[in-house]
């Protein structure tokens, strides 16, 4: 009795002490995670807002001093961003002009895409309704953009009209143009035309954009005249030709 008595005080003690050292030992605790940034979400549009403000403020600047006296210090100073900060994004200020005329693209096609109606409508008015749409959102940086036709002339330049990304930008317009013809002139017009149309109407714009930077008329009413007046005729002799 005495034996047994003495080996479940022995078992208690060592319960006890066992019990002891796994309270004074430091819990096991699990891995944790770092803390976490923002989601991928928002990450994306905090650099979209950046690249944004970084936009602007060149094209404000390149407005009101000039492209060729613009740097890259002073878009960082407007745009309240460190100068690296800026080269995160763009590497020259001839990036970002190459940038904004992406957006003058991507912007007039999505315009004549959002009328339903013009799938239907004459070629020439969905080319017209292009341009239009083209020059509207050139308009507030007239200024900037005679000067970037000049800096398109030289053969260095990024801007230039043989550069690789104006090339890029410059074949997607074409293509876009190539759809609005196919869904608009008849399969042997096309077949006659549909090889240089396109391309030839690229060279069209040019001119037309021309025009417009000389057109002191109010509201520029003498290039939508011009427009109208010409793209009837272009398609008109088009058509005749398939």
């Amino acid at each position: 009795m005495c034996t047994q008595v003495a080996t479940m005080a022995t078992r208690t003690r060592s319960a006890r002490t066992t019990r002891r050292r796994a309270a004074g030992s430091p819990r096991a605790r699990p891995e944790q995670a770092p803390p976490a940034g923002p989601p991928p979400g928002k990450r994306a549009s905090n650099k979209a807002g950046i690249r944004d403000r970084i936009v602007a403020a060149a094209l404000s600047l390149f407005q009101s001093r000039g492209f060729d006296e613009t740097t890259t210090r002073a878009i960082a100073r407007k745009a309240g961003i460190a100068e690296g900060t800026v080269f995160n994004y763009f590497r020259t200020k001839e990036d970002i002009a190459l940038h904004f005329f992406e957006l003058e693209v991507d912007h007039a096609i999505a315009a004549v895409r959002s009328v339903p109606a013009l799938r239907r409508a004459p070629l020439e008015e969905k080319l017209f309704a292009l341009i239009q749409h083209q020059f509207e959102y050139l308009a507030p940086y007239e200024r900037f953009i005679a000067t970037a036709c000049i800096e398109a002339l030289k053969p260095s330049s990024k801007l230039g009209f043989f550069s690789h990304r104006a090339q890029a930008l410059r074949h997607r317009y074409v293509a876009f143009v190539e759809e609005l013809f196919q869904e608009s002139m008849p399969p042997k017009t096309l077949q006659a035309i549909g090889w240089w149309a396109p391309d030839a109407f690229w060279i069209y714009y040019i001119g037309a954009l021309l025009f417009w930077l000389h057109d002191t008329s109010a509201r520029k009413q003498k290039t939508l005249a011009f427009l109208d007046r010409t793209l009837k005729l272009g398609v008109g002799m088009l058509t005749k030709a398939g």
